[in-house]
């Protein structure tokens, strides 16, 4: 018998090996799936993983290509690129199950940017179970490998060649036509679940179906297309009048701080301001996510525009018309300015010297109790004759949710957070501790949020002073399925906690839904801007009485539309995600009649939506297809 090639053995054992870490894809995919979506899934995972094994396997087969030999350069190549391609598969899935996501931007940004991995707060048992799991990879590799070579002459191995490409192959064409059929029909079940295997290629035949005289049934027709090309913010310039007493302005924001943790057991300190000042009981950030949350705050206007604003690094209108009064400056971080970019959008008028960050080696608590004593410093020292501005982004809260002793009102909690291994699964046993953790953490930041309202109190401050207190984003706690930010717009992840104090005006509870976008020109109006917004910002302002049809959230790939009854999601052109449904405005499924209803009902205001996000664009393309 001819001697089988050892990479052929080695592609079927890591095809094998690759099966193994894919099954997550598949259990997440097929899950309470029957028929058709069942099979789609049992092929699409059979042909995905024999295809990422082949790409992990191109560099070892082009060298023995040009070596004409296999070598042991071809075994490092081939050892090398497989481990790192089932580690990436494996961390990917890790991602997905999590947060719903692939990896993307979002994650590359964050493990390539000083700050981004660190913003987890792993712990040392993080990385021991990182190395692990890397051995592990690497040792079955190895086996592999030396089992090929030991193989090439063991006729049952044979299986691993030819007989495997024929099943890969009838796998690829059977879940191609699956989908190809669901695509023409519509079917949610396949269309909604089949891109959770990373790279998923869609083949359709929509259009040669309806040349056949195939009835086809139509997506929705809301899409985006981003032209982030060209900046035109503001639209026109803006005229400001003169303001004789300019108010001193204070945001404390809290990582990942989400509308319910605010109670006066969990936060007594913001509990009781807000008895005081203006209570917004429907706020929602304008993101998931702290760039787009931070970026509706400062900007007004929703996340679609970040990349644009960051590659310009084109300031807001808030920061250049602070600075133009003169404003002293307080602007201080618990995390890393660079990371997410702020330095190069919030702030990117202010020089570096300005953007104050704790010390690394503290930890997340640390970090806001320097900061908090820091800002009270600055509060102490400034010039009284000159207005200031101090903001405040507090960390604690952000995941793995850090704290004192002394701050624990919430038990048991979790001691430790392993993020290597990390599943829904293995979280829902434990989820309560884990949310323990976060209301632990909410209670500190109230504290050190505490201590900066009692020294305005103490200075007589408040009487010419805004202060805004609220959360980037929420959190969610597998209440809605997944665990986190980023991945979804329910409520706990969008619906956030806002507190104003504004001089002069008495305390009132709001219940109209308000945004994120809405606290630029909020700001921007008492510094002079003029009452109509809408060259400068896609929101209103906090203490108009005007109810607002929708607002707007964004994340890395698309907005959502939230009305009183509904919710939609619209990706943006060129990062597609198909097939979003409506749902109700807490999340709730609807029947399709209620689906189709509501859509017609506020289908002008989804294309409004899609609309402003080019609106302060130049040369802009409002068109929705």
């Amino acid at each position: 018998m001819k001697k089988i090639s050892p990479l052929k053995l080695f592609l079927g054992l890591t095809t094998l090996h690759m099966l193994a870490t894919c099954w997550g894809f598949f259990s997440i995919g097929a899950q309470a799936t029957t028929g058709a979506a069942f099979w789609f899934h049992v092929c699409a995972w059979l042909f995905y993983s024999f295809a990422y094994a082949v790409v992990t396997l191109i560099p070892a087969w082009l060298q023995s290509l040009l070596a004409r030999t296999i070598n042991r350069y071809t075994a490092l190549l081939a050892l090398t690129f497989s481990v790192i391609g089932i580690l990436l598969v494996r961390s990917d899935l890790m991602i997905y199950d999590l947060y719903n996501f692939h990896f993307n931007g979002f994650i590359w940004n964050l493990v390539t940017t000083k700050g981004g991995l660190a913003s987890l707060g792993t712990s040392d048992e993080t990385y021991v179970a990182i190395g692990v799991s890397v051995a592990i990879v690497i040792l079955i590799q190895q086996f592999a490998w030396w089992l090929s070579t030991r193989m090439q002459s063991f006729k049952p191995a044979l299986l691993l060649t030819r007989p495997l490409y024929l099943v890969v192959l009838l796998a690829f064409v059977a879940q191609a036509v699956l989908y190809g059929i669901s695509d023409v029909k519509n079917n949610g079940a396949i269309l909604d679940s089949a891109t959770v295997y990373p790279f998923y290629k869609r083949i359709t035949f929509r259009s040669w179906a309806e040349k056949m005289g195939v009835q086809t049934v139509r997506h929705s027709s809301n899409h985006l297309n981003v032209d982030t090309s060209r900046i035109q913010y503001p639209l026109s310039a803006v005229t400001f009048s003169a303001v004789q007493q300019p108010p001193n302005i204070v945001i404390l924001v809290a990582e990942s701080l989400r509308w319910d943790r605010l109670t006066p057991e969990i936060m007594p300190h913001v509990w009781q301001f807000a008895q005081q000042g203006l209570y917004f009981k429907n706020h929602y950030s304008s993101g998931n996510g702290t760039r787009e949350g931070l970026f509706g705050m400062f900007y007004g206007l929703y996340g679609s525009y970040w990349s644009s604003f960051l590659h310009a690094q084109q300031p807001p209108l808030l920061m250049q018309r602070v600075q133009a009064l003169n404003y002293q400056l307080d602007l201080r971080t618990s995390a890393l300015f660079s990371y997410p970019e702020f330095n190069k959008t919030l702030f990117a008028s202010v020089p570096l010297a300005q953007l104050h960050e704790a010390e690394e080696k503290l930890t997340p608590w640390q970090r806001d109790q320097q900061n908090a004593s820091e800002q009270i410093a600055f509060l102490r020292a400034r010039d009284k004759q000159r207005p200031f501005m101090s903001f405040f982004f507090f960390e604690s809260t952000h995941a793995r949710y850090d704290f004192p002793e002394q701050a624990v009102i919430a038990s048991p909690y979790l001691k430790d957070v392993n993020y290597w291994g990390m599943s829904r699964e293995s979280l829902k046993p434990k989820i309560g501790e884990f949310k323990n953790r976060y209301t632990n953490a909410a209670h500190w930041v109230d504290q050190q949020m505490g201590r900066v309202l009692d020294e305005l109190r103490a200075q007589g401050a408040l009487d010419n002073t805004i202060v805004i207190i609220t959360g980037d984003h929420g959190e969610e706690f597998l209440e809605k399925g997944f665990w986190g930010h980023n991945s979804s717009f329910v409520e706990e992840q969008t619906h956030t906690p806002m507190v104003v104090w504004m001089p002069q005006h008495a305390h009132a509870e709001i219940e109209r839904m308000t945004s994120h976008l809405d606290i630029s020109p909020t700001l921007l109006q008492a510094l002079g801007a003029p009452e109509d917004s809408s060259s400068y910002s896609l929101g209103l302002s906090l203490l108009t009485t005007q109810s607002r049809p929708f607002v707007v959230v964004s994340d890395w790939h698309s907005i959502g539309v939230q009305t009183t009854d509904m919710k939609y999601r619209i990706p943006y052109l060129h990062h597609g995600v198909d097939h979003f449904v409506p749902t109700g405005p807490h999340d709730e499924s609807l029947s399709a009649s209620t689906q189709d209803s509501l859509m017609a009902k506020y289908q002008p205001l989804l294309l409004q939506a899609i609309q402003n996000c080019s609106r302060f664009l130049a040369l802009h393309k409002d068109k929705a297809s």
